[in-house]
């Protein structure tokens, strides 16, 4: 099967840090909507999708920073988003430049230490994560 995805199998090892009991799926995507590497319970054409709607959630999310502008000349980055489902959480956070990590989880997560690992993993790796933008690509994240 011929899809657009952007496979880094060697990248999945920096994906064993979310994979917690209540981790579902994890993708690590570009702005674009490309996944990079996924792992969990998740196949090729399931990743495809989740993470071209992280793409479209991050957008959208980033579209709100002006309600959030606190009168400096620029706008606020976006850093993260987070959507509660009855069933789960969907996390979504800056990796890197243009890059991004989301997370899906059973509603059981206990949400404190998987934010918390969450974002080390992101701390850790975000330079090796980051994507070159492509043509199109603004320099915002």
């Amino acid at each position: 099967m011929n899809t657009n995805t952007v496979r880094r199998p060697e990248l999945r090892w920096m994906l064993d840090d979310v994979l917690l009991p209540e981790v579902r799926s994890a993708v690590v995507l570009a702005r674009d909507g490309l996944v990079i590497t996924a792992t969990g319970e998740i196949d090729e054409a399931d990743a495809d999708r989740f993470a071209a709607c992280l793409a479209s959630l991050r957008a959208s999310s980033a579209a709100s920073a002006e309600f959030c502008a606190d009168g400096s000349t620029s706008e606020p980055a976006w850093n993260q988003t987070l959507v509660e489902l009855s069933t789960g959480y969907v996390f979504l956070i800056a990796a890197g430049p243009h890059a991004y990590l989301g997370v899906s989880t059973t509603k059981q997560v206990d949400m404190g230490p998987a934010t918390q690992r969450f974002h080390a993993v992101v701390q850790k790796l975000g330079a090796e994560l980051g994507t070159i933008p492509r043509s199109g690509d603004s320099e915002r994240s």
